[in-house]
């Protein structure tokens, strides 16, 4: 809540968002000509969307209102087509939420180039780099610098200009695009900001420090601004929904001053569908609505006439709502201003299902999981592959899990994971092991447990930290207690990991084996990495302690990148030991997902069954959901009765204590009654 205006029962009453692009070219010359306000306006209301993002300014620069700030696009002739939608929309109920561009704005670019991105040689920030190292001319978004107070000027009468023409019929913004180039800024604006900031370095993080800052500097003046005339507005800054263990960068950065979070992530497009439940699983827990942002397209934003599955667009709707977000879909208007009727007969087949569900969700609430994933997150880290990894792992045991950063209080776990490059400072190493030494337990890997500037924080656990190993890909071999779930016989590990040794109170769990020589030109066999020794090596893979286990290898970023099993297998075992069974869905495959949410007494189970497969190169298709048939659900404490939502059928129960699961394909929504009391 910013004021006294609830912004999260703002978005209980409006789950059902479409984020309408609407990125058109000046030189498009048939602008809106087919547009009819009435029927854009009943074709949304029949796809149940209670909420459309519509646009004021566009990547182009090109306006869609008469402005006197900007440059309207002309084609319009005058024509308010913003307000049009705006009128039409609010005739049927539906919110519109006014979207706004910020660093991407090509008119402005092009009428004021001293406005832009710099990098530190002087080029303009963002075009690609030719053979000669200077800026090439391939066509691309030009960078403005959001820094530069002349282009705040700028952007701040546009702002005002839009709260003037149309007042109380604004309900919110969408800032897009608020982020630098990875070389800028360096202009002379970028450098005061750098200067009063001591923001010097050229390396990664002082850049994403300087980012961070300049983003929190920026949505606190146009918050303000926004607020101080319409203070029932929603506020979104959208930019990199990365999360990291500095509040400094990231999402963080920018909390405070925004409404809600809305997290971009489109499976089909450089995301995947590994990013959203990272991102959800900690945005979720920061005490603001926020709204899951896939897309209609086949394949990536703009991608006219490109259609997903069904069944694709429900899974990744569904998943929102089990995580406790509301949706938004992606969809681009066509310049002439028709929307595509075969979009709209897709995200109203997905919403209708949406609006069904939420009486279901309605008044629940997060569960605080027995187990926490803390960000593996610095400057110039994996891109987030180790968390995904992480969730990865939990979600196909079915442990629930949070995602959180230095900021997060740690009461409340059982156990928390530290996955391959969590960085931890002299703070945060005294609060793990108050953590342990109040029966916590620790599983971390590589090199988590080192400072930003690499050095040790965990001296209290018996373990030494070597360097990097020089062999690599090296092989796991189990001891004893490892053997029933790992195998007896050496597996692979691709990634080089640490050397370690382990000191009193610890237990060897895998055993390192090196390769008889490292790969290369004049050194190979066979096809591929080199087999290994028959001894294993000086320095073990995984060891357990004191209510830790430490793993050698990036585990979290070895799964997420290769599926290796031997991970799999040996991370469920390890989280097994340490704090049991998940309490939710044991045994289920791994492909069905298990969510839970508590209303009152009532243990609410969201089980999502949906497979994506690789079709083609780069681009995970989910064409059709998968059955439960067969399948029976555990749950901890051996409740008495199951019952499927909403018809209130009751799941047959067996005699040891699990239920039948029908067969049922996608989704099944399940209450277990007077399970808290």
């Amino acid at each position: 809540m910013l004021g006294s205006v609830s912004f999260t029962e703002i978005y209980r009453r409006h789950q059902r968002q479409v984020h309408l692009d609407f990125h058109t070219s000046p030189h498009i010359p048939d602008v809106g000509c087919e547009f009819d306000a009435r029927a854009f306006a009943t074709t949304m209301k029949k796809a149940h969307v209670n909420s459309v993002t519509i646009f004021a300014k566009c990547h182009h620069g090109m306006c869609y209102y008469p402005t006197k700030t900007g440059t309207q696009h002309p084609a319009l002739h005058g024509r308010d087509l913003l307000g049009e939608q705006l009128e039409a929309l609010h005739r049927e109920g539906i919110r519109a939420p006014i979207y706004t561009t910020i660093v991407w704005e090509e008119d402005v670019a092009r009428r004021f180039p001293e406005w832009r991105q710099l990098t530190r040689e002087g080029y303009f920030a963002g075009f690609p780099v030719g053979p000669d190292g200077k800026p090439g001319n391939v066509a691309t978004w030009q960078f403005n610098n959001f820094l530069d107070l002349r282009y705040q000027d700028y952007i701040e009468a546009h702002v005002r200009e839009i709260l003037s023409l149309y007042g109380k019929d604004v309900d919110g913004f969408f800032f897009d695009i608020l982020f630098f180039a990875p070389d800028a800024c360096w202009s002379d604006a970028s450098r005061v900001f750098r200067q009063k900031h001591s923001l010097w370095g050229t390396d990664r993080a002082t850049f994403e420090i300087f980012q961070g800052l300049a983003q929190a500097e920026f949505a606190e003046k146009f918050t303000k601004i926004v607020h101080g005339i319409r203070p029932q507005a929603t506020i979104f800054y959208n930019s990199p929904n990365e999360g990291n263990m500095d509040p400094r960068i990231g999402p963080r950065a920018r909390e405070a001053f925004q409404t809600h979070f809305e997290i971009e992530s489109l499976p089909s497009g450089f995301w995947g569908y590994h990013h959203l439940p990272r991102m959800a699983r900690a945005q979720s827990t920061w005490g603001k609505p926020w709204l899951g942002m896939t897309g209609r397209f086949q394949k990536m934003w703009g991608d006219f006439g490109g259609i997903k599955p069904q069944a694709a667009l429900e899974f990744e709707c569904f998943r929102s709502q089990a995580l406790g977000g509301a949706n938004s879909i992606g969809d681009q208007l066509p310049p002439r201003g028709t929307l595509d009727a075969a979009a709209y007969k897709l995200i109203g087949a997905v919403y209708e299902k949406c609006a069904e569900a939420e009486p279901f969700y309605e008044g629940s609430e997060f569960i605080k999981p027995r187990l926490a994933i803390f960000s593996a997150s610095y400057p110039g880290h994996d891109g987030g592959k180790s968390e995904e990894g992480a969730v990865l792992l939990c979600e196909e045991a079915h442990y629930d899990c949070a995602v959180i950063d230095g900021k997060d209080p740690l009461d409340g776990y059982n156990l928390l994971i530290l996955p391959d490059t969590t960085p931890v400072d002299s703070d945060l190493a005294s609060r793990l092991m108050s953590f342990l030494a109040g029966g916590g337990k620790l599983l971390f890997s590589y090199r988590s447990g080192f400072s930003t500037e690499g050095v040790w924080k965990l001296d209290d656990l018996p373990l030494k930290i070597g360097a990097l190993t020089e062999l690599y890909p090296t092989y796991w071999r189990a001891r004893e207690s490892m053997r029933e779930s790992l195998t007896a016989s050496d597996r692979v590990f691709y990634e080089a990991g640490l050397e370690i040794t382990a000191l009193k109170d610890c237990e060897i769990l895998i055993d390192r084996v090196p390769p008889y020589f490292r790969r290369t030109a004049a050194t190979f066999s066979s096809h591929s990495q080199t087999p290994p020794v028959a001894q294993v090596g000086k320095y073990p893979a995984a060891v357990s302690g004191p209510g830790f286990v430490y793993f050698a290898d990036p585990i979290f970023r070895e799964y997420r990148q290769t599926a290796n099993l031997a991970v799999r297998q040996a991370w469920q075992k390890v989280v097994f030991d340490l704090i049991g069974p998940a309490p939710y869905g044991l045994g289920l495959p791994s492909t069905v997902m298990v969510y839970p949410r508590r209303r009152g007494d009532t243990l609410l189970l969201t089980l999502l069954h949906y497979v994506p497969v690789r079709k083609c190169i780069d681009i995970d298709v989910i064409d059709e959901p998968s059955t439960f048939s067969g399948e029976v659900l555990r749950i901890a404490g051996n409740p008495a009765l199951a019952r499927l939502w909403p018809d209130g059928r009751i799941l047959n129960r067996r005699e040891d204590g699990t239920f039948e699961l029908p067969s049922s394909k996608g989704r099944l929504l399940i209450e277990i009654p007077d399970y808290f009391s």
